[in-house]
């Protein structure tokens, strides 16, 4: 009986430390490069055309442990980011405006139902947020409009492995 005991427990301290220790690997994690810029905020000094060239060699390592981006003139690194998915509202008041992004009309085609925003360690916005779907990543910056509490899009880049 004893031994049926100890067996069961162990059986079970098993179970327990396979599903504690579970880590699900998200499909986009990877490095990418740049590929082009889909959609410029009205709202930036900068052109599509400059954008681009800007941003032409820039590399993007996505991981569970770190979300950085190596461009020509700056790097932005965030350790131990967290990614939280959420649904794609189109039509909602508070959520990005897609309707007028002639880039976006990607996102769409390419039914894309789920973003992930970028949380620093703390929780904090890091106001990088990823948009995935089986035919591709982007990822694009944002800013809070504080007047109303919804958020703008500056700028949507496409992404390639």
């Amino acid at each position: 009986m004893k031994k049926v005991l100890i067996l069961i427990a162990g059986f079970i301290a098993l179970i327990l430390f396979g599903v504690c220790s579970y880590n699900p690997k998200n499909d986009f994690y990877g490095t990418y490069n740049f590929e082009k810029v889909s959609f410029l905020s009205p709202l930036s000094s900068s052109t599509i055309d400059y954008a681009n060239e800007k941003r032409k060699g820039t590399r993007y390592t996505i991981e569970a442990d770190i979300f950085k981006i190596e461009a020509a003139d700056h790097v932005v690194e965030i350790n131990s980011p967290k990614y939280v998915k959420e649904e794609v509202h189109v039509d909602s008041s508070k959520a990005p405006d897609f309707s007028a992004l002639s880039g976006t009309k990607a996102l769409i085609e390419n039914k894309i139902k789920y973003q992930y925003t970028i949380y620093n360690k703390d929780g904090g916005k890091t106001h990088w947020r990823l948009y995935y779907s089986s035919k591709g990543l982007w990822i694009a910056s944002y800013v809070d409009n504080t007047a109303d509490g919804s958020e703008i899009i500056m700028e949507l880049c496409k992404l390639t492995k």
